[in-house]
């Protein structure tokens, strides 16, 4: 089943622009002896904290709403143009603006605007775990991930910070047992939406990103080769459920007690609250990651739904409330 094609109306502004691209990856490379140069084996002596969820779950607001209101290191739009040579950009971002930013709390489908403002890493993330695409591995492929290369990094960025680093990485939700056996102190704090608000959102990005409810948006289950098959309404209702559970029995399956979950409704109308539950967690690593800048009041609630035409949302109402009932799609 198809929908027309649209001009996408948000895909121009977020293109990359190819000499950039060649300009940054040239200089990343001449960078990387350098890079290798200054790592050290450290013990782990900060934890990493991991903010995961589904696509637009509210992981953006939640990694903002961290980095901004504690004591604790991130990755800004800076840092993360230096994805081969990390420490060579920490430490730019630190010379260049020494003093802690507040987020402006904004962003486009998982897009922040500003220098200071957090951003999700990918091409480290992808290049050290070594995928190729956001797609769930149908098989664990722990052995291919060079572990030891992801302590070293993880322990080293840390260091450079001299703190606790928090991470928006939806990657490594398909792996904690292994990161936290690697790094027991690594720290996880999960983010739920609701499945119908969370759905409708994927759908708005596929229209905005890509011109078409019929093109698939960000990360891909194990069940995606059949998902995509199905109408769009399924494809989005079973992208969530599936990424939800497959996240349940990552958690389950841990055995790392270093986890707390909230949902978006929580963050926008207590966040100082949880703010102070990621806080203690850390606390529990031996380390601190304290309040230093309170949110002074609860984010505005933002309808998601504004833009979305009644009948889609009818459709995917009824498929999320079927899969959810049924536990699975037929």
């Amino acid at each position: 089943m198809s929908s027309s094609r649209k001009e996408p109306r948000l895909a121009r502004r977020f293109q990359k622009d190819s000499k950039d691209e060649a300009f940054l990856e040239d200089l990343n490379d001449a960078l990387v002896p350098l890079q290798e140069s200054m790592y050290e084996i450290l013990p782990e002596r900060y934890p990493t904290l991991h903010v995961i969820g589904v696509p637009r779950s509210g992981s953006t607001l939640l990694v903002q709403t961290i980095s901004s209101a504690l004591d604790i290191g991130y990755i800004d739009n800076l840092i993360a143009a230096f994805w081969k040579a990390p420490l060579c950009g920490i430490a730019l971002s630190r010379k260049l603006m020494s003093e802690k930013r507040s987020s402006s709390f904004e962003s486009t489908f998982g897009r922040t605007d500003g220098i200071s403002e957090p951003h999700e890493f990918g091409y480290f993330w992808f290049s050290l775990l070594g995928y190729t695409e956001m797609r769930e591995p149908v098989v664990p492929e722990e052995h291919i991930i060079d572990w030891e290369r992801v302590k070293l990094l993880m322990t080293n960025i840390c260091q450079a910070f001299e703190s606790p680093v928090v991470f928006k990485n939806f990657l490594i939700g398909w792996h904690m047992r292994q990161i936290s056996t690697v790094l027991p102190k690594t720290c996880f704090v999960r983010i739920k939406r609701d499945p119908v608000e969370n759905a409708l959102s994927l759908l708005r990005m596929r229209e905005q990103f890509l011109g078409s409810k019929d093109a698939w948006v960000s990360m891909k289950p194990r069940e995606y080769e059949w998902l995509k098959d199905r109408p769009y309404w399924d494809q989005i209702a079973g992208q969530v459920y599936y990424l939800d559970k497959e996240l349940d029995r990552q958690i389950a399956d841990c055995g790392n007690t270093n986890i707390i979950e909230c949902t978006l409704e929580e963050l926008r109308e207590h966040p100082n609250e949880l703010l102070e539950r990621v806080s203690q967690l850390v606390e529990k690593t031996g380390s601190s990651a304290e309040l230093v800048r309170p949110v002074n009041s609860a984010f505005e609630v933002r309808q998601s739904t504004i833009d979305v035409d009644d009948g889609d949302k009818q459709k995917i109402e009824k498929a999320v409330d079927a899969i959810y009932s049924k536990g699975g799609l037929d």
